[in-house]
């Protein structure tokens, strides 16, 4: 496991490294851009750029997507803190309000609970204007893969 203190930079790092070596796949067209990392609390922001193309017939974000986004951040985390890969075992998405597509969306993952072999996490979608009013929130477990 990583030291708090380094999981920021190791976050950082991914971002950058998937935009690049997964160019023309899902993973680097969507991915996310590092915005913050708390060590105290195990917190992860980052933001997505969203396209009109990943508008739903309602024009909102697909909720497909916005589910990907989020699971994207939580296994981020979770695989730069345990320093492996962390496929998701499963995950929980509560659509709360629309994701506009019109500004980019920014995602909260907090890290609540590393163990042996399941990682628990939680993340909140949100607008950058209105961090405290969330749009979509989700929980996650993710298998910690021994090495």
């Amino acid at each position: 496991m990583l030291h708090p203190q380094e999981v920021g930079k190791a976050l950082q790092d991914k971002a950058t490294r998937v935009r690049r070596e997964y160019a023309h796949s899902i993973n680097g067209a969507i991915s996310p851009n590092f915005v913050s990392w708390d060590a105290e609390s195990l917190t992860y922001t980052c933001s997505f750029e969203i396209k009109p193309e990943y508008a739903n017939p309602m024009g909102i974000l697909h909720g497909g997507l916005t589910a990907y986004m989020l699971d994207t951040a939580m296994g981020h985390l979770c695989s730069a803190y345990a320093e492996t890969l962390t496929p998701t075992i499963t995950m929980n998405v509560s659509y709360m309000l629309p994701v506009p597509i019109d500004c980019p969306l920014f995602i909260r993952a907090t890290l609540n609970r590393m163990g042996s072999t399941v990682a628990y996490l939680t993340a909140t979608a949100f607008n950058q204007d209105s961090p405290q009013k969330p749009l979509v929130s989700a929980s996650g477990a993710y298998m910690v893969a021994r090495k």
